[in-house]
């Protein structure tokens, strides 16, 4: 059996998509592959762009898929994730994955694709009337805790958006931003969206190129509004840009499926080969002392990512998703590897120095001048961001000094 998915793309500047090719999904006995095809009217567009430069470069070739059940990284990375999945399903039903999810199009999802079962059937995005966001956030609750939400108000929640909390997309001082909204698992002790506010403000203050960020305050509730990289408001018309994960980054190494172990060295080889230029290597590895220095530990292959840049290329994104994960223990295993192991110590940290283009003299500066910053700046910041010397205390131990090495433990 086989099943056809169009892909459409926003070209930059562009309000309306075309169909730039279809993928083609078979299953197999050894399971599903997949082929994908630009269009021939696609590839003589002159403002053509590849969906990936380098796993699907802008030619004739028939691509191969193996990976991911067939599907090419850069058409998962426009899918839903856990909340989109629970908002979708909420709203249609459980639907095939992932192929029923993609075409539930929306406005809100990663990056410039739209999908459609027919090239000459353009996607249908979901669409609604504006919500204040105090309806939103309690419709986002309703659909944590399995309660009645009109229908409109969940297409109002954008479920495009990837990541697993409660979210949704809206337009905000001439800007598209994510609300994230708190979580009914949340600890009552500390407000994960202001903790994110707060971080991510850190970060900028340390020197990273991290999201804009701000904090709203609804029936007395913290919501985080993350200002999205891949999108740009311009004379009310909202031009989309292309984006691909670290996830994505990884498997156009054909290598990587054998071991499938992710790391911010690995990311940082590949980054020349989407148009980065070096300075993309130090930044990232700036990016991966700061979450050492605040016990970032979430900041897994899906947490990383490239924009579209129209006079660069692909570029790294800044940096999202920064948040301490409080913790007991003094040295923190990272989702991706940071040296030779997970570990978030100094030792591990110059292991991998030459990856980054740097001398371990340059790393270790790198290292000193972020975690005394980190050290320097964190309670000011936080204070600044509306914590108080309660949960100041209760975060004391994500802020400790980086440790050395594995047998500080």
């Amino acid at each position: 059996m086989t099943s056809d998915l169009y892909t459409w793309i926003y070209l930059p500047g562009q309000s309306q998509p075309v169909v730039a090719g279809k993928l083609t999904i078979s299953a197999t006995p050894a399971g599903n592959a997949g082929i994908f095809v630009y269009g021939k009217s696609y590839l003589s567009n002159p403002d053509a762009l590849p969906i990936d430069p380098v796993s699907l470069p802008l030619r004739g070739n028939i691509n191969h898929i193996s990976s991911f059940n067939g599907y090419p990284g850069a058409i998962l990375d426009a899918c839903p994730d856990r909340w989109g999945i629970k908002v979708i399903t909420r709203l249609r039903g459980e639907q095939d994955f992932p192929s029923g999810y993609l075409l539930l199009n929306d406005p809100g999802r990663s990056g410039c694709l739209a999908f459609s079962d027919s090239a000459l059937s353009p996607p249908q995005e979901l669409s609604s009337r504006e919500f204040s966001l105090t309806q939103l956030m309690h419709a986002a609750e309703s659909v944590e805790n399995n309660q009645p939400v009109e229908e409109e108000l969940l297409r109002a929640l954008h479920p495009g958006t990837g990541g697993a909390r409660p979210k949704c997309n809206l337009i905000d001082d001439d800007a598209v931003w994510i609300a994230k909204f708190p979580s009914s698992s949340d600890s009552p002790l500390i407000s994960i969206p202001r903790l994110e506010h707060a971080a991510m403000t850190l970060a900028r203050a340390c020197g990273i190129n991290a999201a804009e960020t701000k904090i709203k305050v609804v029936g007395g509730k913290d919501v985080c509004l993350v200002r999205r990289f891949d999108r740009m408001v311009s004379n009310g018309n909202i031009s989309r840009f292309g984006y691909l994960s670290a996830r994505t980054v990884f498997y156009g190494d054909a290598g990587f499926e054998r071991f499938k172990t992710g790391s911010y060295s690995r990311l940082a080889r590949w980054l020349p080969r989407y148009g980065s230029d070096n300075s993309a290597a130090g930044e990232l590895f700036r990016r991966m002392v700061f979450n050492c220095a605040i016990r970032n530990t979430d900041d897994h292959e899906i947490n990383h990512g490239l924009v579209f840049d129209p006079a660069r290329g692909y570029v790294l994104a800044p940096a999202f998703d920064v948040v301490p994960q409080p913790g007991s223990h003094r040295i923190h295993q990272h989702a991706l590897l940071i040296g030779d192991s997970a570990a978030g110590t100094i030792d591990n940290l110059l292991f991998a120095h030459q990856s980054f283009g740097l001398s371990k003299e340059e790393a270790a500066a790198i290292i000193n001048a972020v975690s005394t910053s980190v050290r320097a700046k964190w309670q000011e910041i936080f204070y600044e961001c509306g914590f108080g010397d309660e949960e100041i205390h209760r975060l004391e131990h994500c802020f400790r000094p980086i440790p050395s090495s594995q047998g500080n433990q």
